[in-house]
């Protein structure tokens, strides 16, 4: 894939923005952050008065297109993750009428499974219905949505259509699994709330502290926003605060 397809299928497939706004691209997307930066620039270089730091906070301003849209991303990652077990027994029902996974795909769409799976199956469909092939509709699927258990449930599914598995049984066994583990991550997630509370409060509290000392502390002000070493200390941790924004996603994550 060229970079445009892959920002395409990993930020704006991935969000399902396209449910909300349909013409959305990767040149419009491109097209938004840059208005941003080109807005923002002019108000920001009138606080700071030094072209570095004022580049590094537009240009934080202006990937908040691509935050969103990756913030969607993990959300609906993270509520097929939960629907999963759900969404697998539908297909178990619908494999009792007729042993096709493909059958039980389509007749999912309309049994209630929710958005943004789907929005993700129904196109997964149209693509085989239109020639591509499946395994390869699969791993398109499968890139959409960044969990672990999905991509656990495309390798089984792929590897019993290339050998003909039974596959009633694979989604009963993929189904119990799903519960246990949807069990697992409930009982993580409370015990770990407390501290995913901190790192957030934290990141936000950085913010309004460091504007404190800006506007209210002269000698820092001075020193920030009138010297050279300021300034450039300034940039630096601007590009600290981004790394760690950055950095705090990965570290809430659940590990496998």
């Amino acid at each position: 894939m060229s970079f445009a397809e892959k920002i395409e299928l990993y930020l704006i497939d991935k969000s399902n923005i396209r449910h909300y706004i349909p013409f959305m691209n990767f040149y419009l997307l491109i097209f938004i952050s840059v208005l941003i930066f080109t807005l923002s620039f002019g108000s920001v270089y009138r606080i700071l008065f030094f072209v570095p730091s004022t580049a590094v906070v537009c240009l934080l301003f202006s990937l908040i297109p691509i935050f969103i849209l990756d913030l969607m991303g993990r959300y609906n990652s993270e509520k097929i993750r939960r629907k999963l077990a759900e969404f697998v027994s539908v297909l178990n029902r619908w494999c009792a009428v007729k042993e096709d996974i493909f059958f039980a795909f389509e007749k999912s769409i309309d049994s209630g499974i929710g958005e943004p799976l789907r929005t993700f199956i129904r196109d997964m469909v149209i693509q085989v219905n239109r020639g591509i092939g499946p395994l390869e509709a699969l791993d398109i699927l499968q890139m959409k949505v960044d969990n672990v258990q999905f991509r656990d449930f495309i390798i089984n599914i792929k590897q019993s259509i290339r050998h003909r598995g039974d596959i009633r049984k694979l989604l009963t066994n993929l189904e119990n699994q799903f519960y246990k583990i949807e069990e697992e991550y409930n009982r993580r997630r409370i015990s770990t709330y407390k501290d995913r509370l901190l790192i957030y409060f934290v990141m936000f509290a950085v913010l309004f502290i460091g504007y404190y000392f800006l506007k209210f502390n002269p000698k820092v002000e001075q020193f920030y926003l009138g010297t050279f070493q300021g300034k450039s200390l300034l940039t630096l941790f601007c590009i600290l605060y981004v790394s760690g924004f950055y950095m705090s996603f990965r570290i809430t994550r659940f590990r496998h």
